[in-house]
């Protein structure tokens, strides 16, 4: 690969890196900005068993793992696996929307912008928001595969070990 094409490739993926980053700093500040709102959203999915105590945990965890994993793709830090995660809590959301798609009875706004909305409408989660989600998985899913691209801390440790490994193999003058 010429080195004009590994840098536009490097730099799409910066771009879906970085544009990645910014969706879930904006989701996870909505969700830590009003938690009350989001536990109750969870809630309303129905999933969850109310005895076992996970509401108050997830409600907390998810937008904080949203905001390290975003901040870890901002600096190119454990790229492929931060996008993996946050890619993974798509498909798991994506999931928990089509189960409340296929039990009659239940509705349930998505939570996952407040009060904004991205691609759907605001009200009921519905198909769009699962397509919504595989939109938002097919741009992480380049990161995943073929790493942080330019201006990461990955790429740079990756170079540093390279260029290491040449000075090791190379025989003493």
């Amino acid at each position: 690969m010429s080195g004009a094409a590994r840098t536009f490739g490097g730099a799409t993926l910066l771009v879906l890196r970085l544009a990645t980053a910014r969706l879930f700093i904006w989701a996870a500040s909505v969700k830590l900005s009003d938690p009350v709102a989001f536990a109750t959203s969870i809630n309303g999915f129905k999933i969850l068993p109310h005895q076992h105590g996970m509401l108050q945990p997830l409600a907390f965890m998810v937008p904080w793992t949203e905001l390290v994993c975003a901040a870890a793709l901002v600096v190119g830090f454990w790229g492929r696996s931060a996008a993996l995660v946050l890619g993974g809590m798509l498909a798991v959301f994506a999931a928990a929307v089509v189960s409340v798609i296929l039990r009659p009875g239940i509705s349930v706004e998505c939570g996952c912008f407040g009060k904004f909305t991205l691609l759907c409408p605001p009200g009921e989660a519905d198909w769009c928001n699962v397509i919504q989600n595989g939109i938002l998985i097919a741009i992480a899913l380049p990161v995943m595969i073929w790493g942080p691209g330019l201006f990461s801390w990955d790429r740079w440790a990756e170079h540093r070990c390279r260029m290491a490994r040449a000075e090791a193999a190379e025989p003493a003058a």
